[in-house]
């Protein structure tokens, strides 16, 4: 990361140079590339395949204090994504903070409470511990009838995430971290699906093991008259003692009226150290009636190269049963080699 001072200026009448405000500011990057084969159990022509995938990110910080003590705060991110070829930048992230003795409000497109204080298995830190997408790269169906899975890891699925919101998280007291984020999606038919998010988390220490538990809840308002109000949840606990971390996390989100998605995921990472750190994970996923399910089995391992300079592998074992949906049944593989560098 590298960081600058900068000097607001205002021009006075004959061209003098008056300093206004100092701000501290940050610029940080990342790049990932990826080669992703994968190997479908359906056997119609391009369910398995490869291809390759590349993500990068420049972020600019901005913060500053003020008179009365408030630190004010902005940044942005800019992001450019894609398979086959690099997709092109487009931004990401951009939003306000407002800090101090209160807690912290947040407003614009950013990450709610629900991605800041929750936590799923697939978090442990390895690159790659899902492909990229929705579920259905895991099973490359073929139909379109849709199945009742919306997530293949237990984090807050309908979260509010990069989408502009007005957050507030209030002053940690002891271990304990708490907000609520609120997206209001517009007042327009079919614009009412208005999302309300709270979250918390409670950080601990004893005998030498450091933990975190973590909460999530988020309502999803109808987008119509008619329609039904969608709930959605997720629990965690997060350990790591010595060379060792697990988590362990389970969510259930609303489809729609009557069916919700169940998930639960354990996930164990190992740092052998000299920057080779290897994980597993076993995440279960199925919805409460109808009997559609998917099992995956992930195993990676992540080498530090040096500073800022990861590569990685991640092998995905994965099963997915159709129920009584019109999808189609796949039993299949993914491989990922991976590279990462962070400036």
């Amino acid at each position: 990361m590298r960081k600058l001072l900068l000097t607001t200026t205002a021009l006075i009448a004959a061209g003098a140079i008056s300093s206004a405000s100092l701000a501290d500011v940050s610029i940080s990057g990342s790049y990932k590339f990826e080669y992703q084969d994968y190997d479908s159990g359906i056997t119609t022509a391009g369910a398995s395949g490869d291809e390759m995938y590349s993500e990068s990110s420049v972020t600019m910080k901005f913060s500053q204090k003020t008179d009365s003590g408030l630190t004010v705060g902005m940044h942005t991110t800019l992001t450019s994504e894609g398979t086959g070829v690099s997709g092109d930048a487009q931004y990401d992230e951009h939003a306000l903070t407002i800090s101090g003795g209160f807690g912290k409000i947040q407003v614009g497109a950013d990450d709610g409470v629900g991605d800041q204080l929750t936590r799923s298995a697939h978090d442990i830190g390895v690159s790659s511990a899902h492909l990229h997408g929705d579920i259905n790269s895991f099973h490359r169906t073929t139909t379109a009838g849709g199945g009742n899975l919306k997530d293949d890891n237990a984090d807050l699925r309908d979260d509010i995430d990069d989408e502009s919101n007005i957050t507030y998280i209030l002053p940690k007291i002891g271990g304990l971290t708490a907000g609520i984020s609120i997206a209001d999606k517009g007042d327009e038919a079919g614009e009412n699906n208005d999302e309300t998010v709270f979250a918390a988390k409670y950080d601990f220490e004893s005998n030498g093991v450091k933990g975190s538990l973590h909460y999530g809840q988020i309502k999803v308002d109808a987008a119509t008259s008619t329609g039904a109000a969608l709930d959605g949840s997720t629990m965690a606990i997060d350990l790591t003692m010595g060379n060792i971390r697990a988590v362990y996390a389970t969510s259930e989100t609303d489809v729609n009226a009557t069916v919700t998605t169940e998930i639960t995921d354990f996930g164990i990472q190992y740092n052998f150290g000299n920057g080779v750190e290897m994980s597993a994970i076993q995440t279960e996923v199925k919805e409460n009636t109808g009997g559609e399910t998917l099992d995956v089995t992930s195993i990676a391992a992540r080498y530090t190269i040096a500073s800022g300079l990861t590569a990685s592998i991640t092998y995905h074992d994965y099963d997915y049963a159709i129920g009584d949906s019109s999808e189609t049944a796949d039993d299949g593989s993914a491989t990922i080699f991976g590279i990462n560098a962070s400036f």
